[in-house]
């Protein structure tokens, strides 16, 4: 019996019904598959109070170290970015625990790069300096280098000036070895917390002390904003430090490692350094530019090496 015209028109229509249902059903896969594969790795930046890189206010930390790592997370849109605040004390456990996190400010050490990923150097920033009061600048002249550099182990051992340590602080491998060759010094005074050594030296009870420049300024602007003080390259020390961005030790943190390099590689001139930069006094920002283009030219112009014939 042959089929009415009614009959394959009702065929014709479930069939298209069927195989707009099929398209539709491809469709929701296809985006489906899209939505998965555009899922981003989560990176948290663990954020720790250190003034004045980092300032913690009503919850929330603010400071030119937050303003770098923003501006590397803007160029990593690949990613979803959180912040965390973590205090120092859990820093460690936390970034090398479940998940991927990143730190900015960390330095590699031998024993850090067995759990963590390390970035090259992110911000060389000034070293440790000898802060005095500038109106007693003169008192320096003495233990001054042909450079204008303070040497710091003769001003300890001749005794003359009185100056303040932080207890249990390491200032770095080359300041530590100055200090802990005068362990009885009886100019020295070892205090327990430093952040009113300004007001000390402000008030004549201690002529110098040691802090970066960055630190001394934030404590200048907070507690002595109308007093200049006078910030000392120490002989021997290097002229920058530099900071690394440390990351979780698994792919993602490995990835981002290495994401982070190439932007280095890709901005020699660290537009990012502007940040730390206007943390500094007036002639730190001199000082640290001229330092910071040195630095750069000998990255970008690496000088061969002589041998001697």
């Amino acid at each position: 019996m042959r089929p009415t015209c009614q009959g394959l028109l009702r065929a014709f229509h479930r069939g298209l019904l069927a195989s707009v249902i099929c398209l539709c059903s491809l469709e929701i896969s296809a985006a489906g598959s899209a939505a998965h594969s555009a899922e981003k790795d989560d990176i948290v930046w663990a954020l720790t109070p250190l003034p004045p890189a980092m300032l913690e206010t009503n919850g929330e930390i603010t400071g030119y170290g937050v303003d770098i790592l923003d501006w590397f997370a803007d160029q990593l849109p690949q990613y979803t970015h959180r912040k965390e605040i973590v205090p120092l004390a859990r820093l460690l456990q936390t970034i090398t625990g479940p998940g991927t996190f990143c730190n900015i400010g960390m330095n590699p050490t031998p024993e850090r790069q067995q759990i963590l990923h390390f970035t090259d150097a992110v911000l060389p920033h000034l070293p440790v300096s000898l802060i005095v009061d500038a109106a007693r600048d003169h008192k320096l002249k003495p233990f001054l280098t042909d450079n204008g550099q303070v040497d710091l182990d003769l001003l300890i051992t001749e005794g003359k000036l009185d100056g303040g340590l932080r207890s249990k602080r390491s200032y770095g491998p080359f300041i530590d070895r100055i200090v802990q060759n005068h362990p009885d010094n009886p100019r020295i005074s070892q205090i327990g917390n430093d952040a009113n050594f300004l007001q000390l030296i402000a008030l004549g009870r201690m002529d110098w002390t040691l802090y970066l420049p960055a630190e001394a300024e934030y404590h200048r602007r907070t507690k002595l904003p109308d007093t200049v003080f006078s910030s000392w390259q120490i002989a021997g020390n290097d002229q920058l430090m530099p900071a690394s961005i440390a990351c979780s030790k698994n792919a993602t943190g490995e990835n981002i490692v290495t994401e982070i390099n190439d932007l280095v590689r890709k901005h020699p001139e660290m537009p990012w350094a502007k940040f730390y930069s206007s943390s500094l006094s007036d002639a730190d920002q001199i000082r640290y530019q001229q330092a910071l283009k040195r630095y750069v030219a000998d990255i970008n112009n690496p000088q061969s090496v002589q041998v001697d014939q």
